[in-house]
């Protein structure tokens, strides 16, 4: 599976591992030829390996919050994951228009079937349950939606990103779990869509490693 992750921000300049000009394959992800890299680059044809070696495309789709720098736990917007997932979002957080419809370019026009590999929307611990439910349903609720399936039927797997972890995005611990609050956890799973088919439950792996 090749699965990078949504482009909003991309080139994601400042960074350890920037891309300059002259440094070996900046010619490859300049693929508007003008010298720089800047929003107006494709964000995922340059690093697509080839069709011969995928068998999968997939791109991680969180709810990070509706504008930078995260840590705030916000509502979702309305459509923010079909719009993220066709490169079509534009909303609280800019104007990602100028995005490839990853959907379109990759599971049609490639022929390969889409995997959101992770998806979640950012919680801090400290809001309350409340609070927490709603945030997360609506995110669901959207991922979920029966549009998704009419609308994209390429799209074959969706992974929920259950872990509570530091975040150095954020500098602070982030609750993505679904299934950690018993409350969140019945209301998630009432809404775990008929359509969907589910793995059997896993086989334990035996005694873990010391």
């Amino acid at each position: 599976m090749w699965a990078p992750n949504y482009a909003g921000g991309y080139p994601f300049a400042g960074g350890e591992y920037e891309s300059l000009p002259g440094t070996p394959g900046f010619a490859d992800l300049d693929t508007t030829g003008d010298g720089t890299l800047t929003s107006f680059d494709d964000p995922y044809a340059p690093y697509y390996p080839g069709d011969d070696v995928v068998d999968w495309v997939g791109m991680s789709l969180y709810h990070w919050g509706n504008t930078y720098p995260w840590g705030e736990s916000e509502m979702p917007e309305e459509g923010k994951f079909i719009d993220q997932l066709t490169g079509t979002y534009n909303g609280k957080n800019g104007n990602d228009s100028i995005l490839p419809d990853f959907y379109t370019q990759y599971g049609v026009d490639h022929g390969k079937p889409v995997a959101i590999p992770e998806t979640a929307s950012l919680v801090q611990a400290d809001i309350g349950d409340l609070r927490d439910l709603n945030i997360k349903r609506a995110w669901w609720e959207q991922v979920f939606d029966p549009v998704v399936h009419e609308r994209f039927p390429q799209l074959r797997m969706v992974n929920w990103f259950e872990w509570n972890k530091m975040e150095p995005e954020v500098g602070a611990p982030v609750d993505w779990t679904v299934l950690e609050n018993p409350t969140t956890k019945n209301e998630f799973t009432a809404a775990l869509p008929d359509w969907y088919q589910y793995a059997p439950e896993p086989q334990t792996c035996g005694e873990p490693l010391s």
